[in-house]
């Protein structure tokens, strides 16, 4: 299995495909720093039309690691790219916050 999988990537175009994939290997690059064994990191991407030539993007992304399983639903929106960066932003956001990886409480010795 790949470590990096884009599901939904058929329903979309040449230059969103291309986006889709810098984008989402950048930030893999940005998670295997955080998680030094990633299990499997799926992106699910839907795309709605409506109405008119516009579509709307939902975005989830589920981070496999040995000890949990991080899930990102909270993006959706007009962008493609402003939609995944939300939505890795707060699995980074969320990995930091388990992990206790950030430097907010420096301890003093």
């Amino acid at each position: 299995m790949e470590p990096l999988q884009i599901i939904g990537i058929r329903n979309l175009d040449e230059m969103e495909i291309e986006a889709v994939n810098r984008v989402a290997n950048r930030y893999y690059v940005k998670i295997q720093r955080q998680i030094k064994k990633v299990n499997s990191l799926v992106v699910h991407i839907k795309a709605y039309e409506k109405e008119g030539s516009q579509k709307k993007y939902s975005i989830h992304v589920k981070l496999l690691a040995p000890t949990r399983i991080f899930v990102s639903t909270k993006a959706f929106d007009w962008d493609l790219e402003k939609t995944l960066h939300k939505s890795f932003r707060d699995l980074i956001r969320q990995v930091k916050h388990s992990l206790h990886t950030d430097d907010q409480h420096k301890k003093t010795r």
